[in-house]
C-alpha cells in the first residue's frame, strides 16, 4: 500500500474514532424533539497552492432520539456546484444568559463534499469544530450564529490536506 493511502487511512481513522468517542458524551440542552430548518453561511478553505471562499445555503436538521445536528448544504456559480452532507455533535451546551434563554456549544462533527464543474469533480472529507450561540425565544423557534474551524482531505482529483472555516446564521424549528 502506497504511503499516501496509508496517511489517508489514518487520519479517516482518527476523524471516525473521534465522532465515536463523541457520542458517548452528555449532548445539547436542545429540545427532544424534530427540529428543522434553514441557515446560510460563508467560509473558506486552504490547501496547497491556494485559497478559495464560497457563500451556501442548507438544511439544518434534528432528528428525535440521535444526538446529531445535521446540515445538507449546496453551493454553486455558473460552471460549478457543491453538495455536502455534515454531522456534528455538541459535546458542550450550556447557559449563557439564563433571563432570555441563550446557550453557547462547542461540538465535534464530520462532512463530506462533492464538487462537480465543468471536466471537474472533486470529493473531500473534513473534520468540523462548531463553536456558536444559540437562542430560543419561545419553545418552538431557536436562532442561531456559529463559526466552523476544519481540517480535512481532498480525496480527488488529487489528494491533498487543506482547512478552513465557515460560519453559519440559521432558524430552526422545534416539534
Amino acid at each position: 500500500m502506497p504511503p499516501k493511502e496509508k496517511k489517508m487511512k489514518k487520519i479517516l481513522f482518527v476523524f471516525v474514532l473521534a465522532a465515536i468517542v463523541a457520542t458517548g458524551t452528555v449532548f445539547a440542552d436542545h429540545p427532544g424533539g424534530f427540529g428543522i430548518g434553514v441557515q446560510g453561511g460563508t467560509g473558506g478553505i486552504w490547501r496547497s497552492g491556494g485559497y478559495g471562499g464560497h457563500h451556501h445555503g442548507a438544511l439544518s436538521l434534528k432528528i428525535p432520539g440521535i444526538p446529531i445536528f445535521w446540515a445538507i448544504s449546496a453551493s454553486g456559480g455558473e460552471h460549478y456546484l457543491t453538495v455536502g452532507v455534515a454531522g456534528d455533535v455538541y459535546i458542550i451546551d450550556e447557559i449563557l444568559i439564563p433571563d432570555i434563554n441563550m446557550h453557547w456549544y462547542l461540538g465535534l462533527g464530520l462532512g463530506v463534499g462533492v464538487g462537480i464543474g465543468d471536466n471537474y469533480f472533486g470529493l473531500g472529507v473534513e473534520g468540523r469544530l462548531p463553536i456558536g450561540i444559540s437562542w430560543q425565544p419561545i419553545p418552538l423557534i431557536e436562532i442561531f450564529l456559529q463559526v466552523v474551524p476544519k481540517i480535512g482531505i481532498g480525496i480527488t482529483p488529487d489528494f491533498y490536506f487543506g482547512g478552513g472555516w465557515g460560519g453559519d446564521i440559521g432558524i430552526r424549528f422545534w416539534f
